[in-house]
């Protein structure tokens, strides 16, 4: 794992995890009480996070909220490939401004988003490695960034019907999360879950508010986003790796669901800055409640 920190302001600390196969130290890290709040956004692939007898995911399209003070592991619903996610975490001040100070009653709380909040976390990360000394208005950036989410995407997933239920869903995402490449068909995944195929396609949908197909998708995109945020320039050798059949039909999913191509996002992230990105996100923001 490389262990890399964008930030380390008076309320915040942006810490950017990188893991790729094979795994020798962070297969299962656990992490302590004691810990501040964090917020766990994912670039690339995803993370099981661990709490008790429950898993969560962090995973392009869902952040994981952990309150201070709780004992989590780490793991990686795929056993090879490349997981990278930026870790936030959150003094009791920042917690207040950001409202989101009572949330602890639960040992974790996934906050659902859409693939445009992905590419805002991800220029939001590449703004604060770009911004130098500028202290302040990184911090800025980062509570605008977590504000936007928390006012004008995130969702919490409804909860489960029974443990039943909730077990076979997650089942089901891990499968999904474990196999981006593939296309794991229905049929595979409902005998995994131990149930019928139209059994599976209902409950996934109640659980997570998205089809199977949806959430294999916006799993691919957003993970295509982070790899971008990453640098990679070959767009043909992106599609094949992120479980696209061909370029034309990654670039084709790219401009219906966030109506831009993949090169136009390439090149919208080699030009975020901090300023530009503040200036943004108060529009979008203004839009969203105004």
């Amino acid at each position: 794992m490389i262990v890399d920190t964008v930030l380390q302001s008076a309320h915040f600390s942006v810490v950017t995890h990188v893991c790729r196969h094979p795994r020798f130290a962070c297969g299962g890290a656990s992490v302590q009480g004691g810990e501040p709040a964090r917020l766990l956004f994912t670039r690339c692939g995803s993370f099981g996070i661990k709490v008790g007898r429950k898993t969560v995911f962090a995973r392009p399209g869902q952040v994981v909220l952990v309150p201070k003070d709780v004992d989590y592991l780490v793991t990686h619903p795929a056993a090879g490939g490349y997981d990278c996610c930026t870790d936030v975490s959150i003094d009791d001040e920042a917690l207040d401004m950001l409202g989101i100070a009572g949330r602890g009653s639960k040992p974790c709380q996934e906050l659902v988003h859409d693939l445009h909040f992905q590419k805002t976390h991800v220029e939001m990360l590449l703004s604060l490695q770009r911004c130098g000394n500028d202290e302040q208005e990184a911090e800025e950036v980062v509570l605008d960034t977590l504000e936007y989410l928390l006012t004008s995407h995130a969702t919490t997933r409804p909860p489960p019907r029974n443990p039943v239920v909730n077990r076979q869903v997650a089942c089901v995402e891990e499968a999904i999360l474990g196999h981006t490449e593939e296309n794991v068909g229905v049929q595979a995944l409902a005998k995994l879950a131990n149930c019928s195929s139209f059994h599976l396609c209902r409950i996934f949908r109640h659980s997570t508010g998205r089809s199977l197909r949806q959430f294999r998708m916006q799993h691919r995109l957003g993970t295509a986003l982070g790899r971008l945020g990453e640098g990679q320039d070959d767009l043909a050798a992106l599609a094949c790796e992120t479980g696209f059949s061909s370029h034309s039909h990654m670039t084709d999913t790219f401009r219906e669901i966030l109506g831009v191509s993949p090169r136009q996002v390439r090149d919208d992230l080699r030009s975020s800055d901090l300023r530009t990105m503040r200036t943004r996100l108060h529009r979008l923001h203004k839009r969203k409640t105004g």
